[in-house]
């Protein structure tokens, strides 16, 4: 797997707002109330940037770390056992959510209020990113 220069593609990309970057130790309390792992380059992302905004859309496209346990409460509650195997990280500005699977696989989907399964986005985070930013 490559790893993905986030400081790079971030501070590259035009439109977003950065923030500080959250811990290691953030990162393990919130994966502990998701009871999931994160996958690798999502961690690595939330190091550099606890949340991503985009300025242009006003929202924030990587959610903050600390919204994900509630946010992905609601979702699960919502939209039923097989939606519990994603994690909502962050969202398309139009209701659909960024997920990626609570195991810590790599992929990336969307899961749209319009539809009963999640779409496949990418292979990861950093394929991701670069398909929106590209």
């Amino acid at each position: 797997m490559v790893l993905t220069d986030w400081h790079r593609l971030l501070t590259t990309a035009a439109g977003f707002q950065l923030r500080p970057g959250a811990t290691e130790e953030d990162l393990a309390l919130h994966e502990e109330q998701l009871a999931a792992v994160l996958p690798l380059q999502l961690r690595r992302l939330y190091l550099i940037s606890d949340g991503v905004y985009d300025e242009r859309g006003r929202w924030f496209v990587i959610w903050p770390l600390a919204e994900l346990p509630g946010r992905n409460e609601t979702e699960w509650a919502k939209d039923g056992p097989r939606r519990r195997e994603l994690v909502a990280f962050g969202d398309d500005g139009t209701g659909g959510s960024f997920c990626v699977p609570r195991d810590g696989g790599p992929e990336v989907f969307l899961w749209d209020t319009l539809t009963t399964a999640p779409l496949w986005l990418a292979n990861d985070l950093g394929d991701f990113w670069t398909s929106r930013t590209g």
